[in-house]
């Protein structure tokens, strides 16, 4: 075997990659972890304005990684799932006391997960963060793989691992180099997300809605605020991100109907493109 820098080198510190460093302390390896932004929540592009519903399985897997505790202080919790269409009287409803559970998941938001992990990260012993360095070429050897990063000093170094993990992105530029192949299917639709508050208490229950325009998911946060995700075709993006508040809540009042009553407050919306990406 080669002379290796690292026994497994991340390239990528968002969300996948800096949970597997965690998962992986106190394992007798010797890790890198490469990534281009800078080591603040504000500078990294996955820990944004998003929110995130987690699972049960996400749940334990933070837990695990001495990361819930931390969590749980902002996280809010899905205690009733319901999902309807619009149009028709039928219903589907779970509810977490069927399951035994305290809750079937809860909702985070982005950028306080990305404060967790980036807290995390400087704690471990085998893991050496490599920021902000951006991958310039990769290549593979019989035992090895290497690449080349450059910091931000302009500096390229070469480093060698045994494993090789992209956790780099949708648009993995490890990927691309190795000449891994991906299917790419374009539905046509962006996600506008925002958050709003109605008059209703929303009672810790997700909704999700199908309508002919598109599906409406309303998550429970803190403060009676809810989460919204509204799915909208790639024409219609951009008049919808247009809108004013009253404009906008007139849109989803539409949609998604009066079950939480009338909705008061709307914050900054955003879009994100909604695509399939599998790598062949």
């Amino acid at each position: 075997m080669n002379d290796v820098d690292y026994d497994l080198l991340i390239v990528g510190g968002g969300m996948v990659g800096a949970s597997l460093a965690c998962a992986l302390d106190g394992q007798d390896l010797r890790i890198g972890l490469v990534e281009a932004a800078p080591p603040t929540v504000s500078a990294h592009p996955s820990y944004d304005d998003r929110t995130l519903a987690l699972a049960q399985g996400t749940r334990r897997i933070f837990q695990t990684l001495g990361l819930w505790e931390t969590l749980a202080a902002t996280a809010t919790p899905i205690r009733q799932i319901h999902i309807s269409e619009r149009g028709s009287p039928g219903f589907a409803h779970l509810d977490c006391r069927d399951e035994g559970v305290e809750a079937l998941g809860y909702v985070a938001e982005a950028r306080l997960i990305g404060a967790a992990l980036l807290a995390k990260l400087p704690t471990l012993g085998n893991v050496e963060l490599l920021c902000p360095a951006r991958l310039e070429t990769v290549r593979i050897e019989p035992d090895t793989a290497c690449i080349d990063v450059r910091f931000a000093d302009e500096r390229t170094v070469e480093l060698r691992t045994r494993l090789l993990v992209a956790a780099d992105g949708a648009r993995s530029p490890v990927r691309e180099q190795l000449g891994i192949a991906a299917l790419r299917w374009e539905y046509g639709q962006q996600a506008v997300i925002a958050n709003v508050t109605p008059t209703l208490p929303h009672r810790y229950v997700a909704y999700e809605r199908f309508t002919p325009d598109g599906p409406v998911a309303l998550l429970p946060m803190s403060d009676n605020r809810c989460a919204v995700v509204c799915t909208v075709s790639d024409a219609e993006a951009a008049a919808v991100l247009n809108l004013d508040d009253a404009g906008f809540i007139a849109l989803l009042q539409q949609r998604f109907g009066d079950r939480l009553g009338s909705f008061l407050r709307v914050g900054r919306r955003q879009a994100h493109p909604l695509f399939l990406l599998k790598a062949r």
